[in-house]
């Protein structure tokens, strides 16, 4: 039965959204092609393989070196890929990403991992810049503090003054405010303040797992409260020891009780140096997932939601939020 509904929901082709694929960070280091029949996790094959047809292609600025610089080279391998490859589409909106997965295509959403990339300058710049070259969700931290922002990787405060402008121009632009690795304190003052609903994009259940970078129950309650969702994140120390599908499962059970199943949604951090499950090797093999919550009684349409409806359903919250200068 569960083979079947798997079969049944990959030939319909509905939705399908990974909220978090460093696979940028790995085709420019390794000067590889997104085609590459090795070398990634969530290669086009993989991808296709696995249903994921709207993949959040990630702008990751790691912590040396210059981080503007890391970022807009990042920009352009994706541009690249987009403009090389038939049936791959740059998505901004909701509405286009329906469309392309209604024909058959792949819809690439971009997404900064982390302000810091913004730089040490003319940050409001930089993000015109990148908004206007397909921008659409962006993370305020990393895993260290920033000008915007405290970070849990290295147990910041909460938003600055820029934070707060930040968060307001984001709101003004309708970008998805991201707070996956921004501190306890960060991820609530945004979660208030923000007008529109808010994500994070790979990040789990601190009450299964005591990782800093997991959600406590009250930030989850927040983001729910809001609108937002929730990535299930497939790192195995944000899993649990012994990490397999079933524990990945146990993550979304234990969101969906607290914020709703509409909460729920997928996030794997592919290609960005995880260790994987048992049984979610790379994203050709995300069915299994849907199969295991199908097994635990979740229903056709709550999965589907996980698998993009519930995104999808923020997104167009988030535009429909913008606000005026």
């Amino acid at each position: 039965m569960f083979l079947l509904f798997f079969m049944m929901t990959v030939l319909a082709q509905p939705p399908q959204v990974d909220l978090h694929l460093d696979t940028p960070t790995q085709l420019l280091t390794k000067q590889l092609d997104w085609e590459a029949p090795e070398g990634l996790e969530a290669g086009l094959a993989q991808l296709k393989t696995g249903g994921t047809n709207l993949p959040v292609m990630v702008l990751w600025p790691p912590r040396q070196g210059d981080h503007v610089a890391r970022t807009f080279a990042l920009m352009e391998v994706v541009e690249k890929q987009v403009d090389r490859i038939s049936g791959v589409y740059l998505v901004t909106d909701p509405t286009t990403a329906r469309s392309v997965v209604a024909n058959g295509g792949i819809g690439v959403i971009i997404s900064l991992e982390g302000a810091h990339g913004l730089g040490t300058g003319d940050w409001l710049a930089n993000l015109d810049n990148l908004h206007g070259r397909g921008l659409a969700l962006l993370g305020l931290t990393w895993s260290m503090s920033n000008r915007f922002a405290g970070s849990s990787g290295d147990k910041g405060e909460g938003l600055t003054e820029e934070g707060h402008e930040l968060v307001r121009e984001a709101n003004r632009r309708g970008l998805v405010l991201d707070v996956s690795h921004a501190s306890r304190q960060t991820a609530m003052e945004v979660c208030r303040m923000s007008v529109a609903p808010i994500i994070a994009s790979h990040s789990n259940s601190f009450r299964l797992k005591g990782a800093t970078r997991n959600l406590t129950d009250d930030e989850i309650r927040c983001i729910g409260k809001k609108g937002g969702v929730i990535g299930l994140n497939f790192h195995s120390p944000f899993v649990g020891t012994n990490a397999d599908v079933g524990m990945v499962a146990d993550h979304a059970d234990a969101i969906a009780a607290i914020a709703g199943h509409g909460a729920v949604a997928l996030g794997s951090d592919f290609d960005g140096f995880i260790r994987t499950p048992s049984g979610l090797s790379d994203a050709g093999t995300i069915g299994a997932l849907w199969e295991e919550l199908a097994r635990r009684g979740w229903s056709e349409e709550q999965i589907l939601g996980v698998r993009g409806e519930n995104f999808l359903r923020t997104w167009s919250a988030v535009l429909a939020s913008r606000t005026t200068p």
